[in-house]
């Protein structure tokens, strides 16, 4: 199961544990794609509907969803996390880009809503995490030799060209699972 998040913005605190619901900011969009033996069998793309929050102008830029579409075109947010929960419960593994980022704002949202956090003991794989040396793409901060790629970049990497829609959940799930299943075939992972 590949998924992607768009949200209110960026944690206070990086490090906060999953149970620092303040820290968290909230879930805008949510989309996911599933796979059976490499082949797609299902993809969702849920915009949320706010409960008790506002979509701040300078996110909704990034990623187009202002608080008024989110409003008239949203979801219920119980209603996207129990499909998505039931889905994520029989995945062998979960993929994202930035899971470290992505697997938090969910379990956030989880726990929000008094539900088990389901990404606990599972397998979690994270194309920014495993393509850092593939794409080797120097690092300015002097900490490691190689920056964590954007997905963009990695795209770029495999395939020559950016992809639509980033920023956008469906977008970027579509592109991160294109780049996954390359990265498998050129025995990268």
């Amino acid at each position: 199961m590949f998924f992607d998040t768009e949200t209110t913005g960026l944690p206070k605190n990086w490090n906060a544990p999953v149970t620092d619901l303040q820290n968290w900011p909230r879930l805008v969009q949510l989309a996911f794609v599933c796979y059976k033996d490499g082949f797609e069998v299902e993809s969702k793309d849920y915009i949320i509907k706010p409960e008790g929050f506002v979509i701040p102008d300078d996110t909704a830029k990034v990623h187009g969803i202002n608080t008024q579409m989110a409003n008239e075109k949203g979801i219920a947010l119980q209603i996207v996390l129990n499909e998505f929960a039931s889905l994520l419960e029989r995945a062998d593994f979960v993929v994202a880009h930035n899971m470290s980022f992505d697997e938090k704002i969910m379990g956030a949202e989880f726990l929000r809503k008094n539900m088990i956090n389901y990404f606990d003991n599972k397998q979690a794989i994270c194309t920014k995490e495993i393509s850092t040396n593939f794409c080797a793409i120097p690092s300015s901060g002097g900490f490691k030799e190689f920056k964590w790629p954007k997905l963009s970049e990695l795209h770029a990497k495999l395939f020559g060209s950016d992809f639509a829609n980033s920023h956008n959940a469906f977008g970027d799930v579509m592109a991160t699972a294109k780049c996954f299943w390359e990265m498998k075939n050129r025995g990268i992972i």
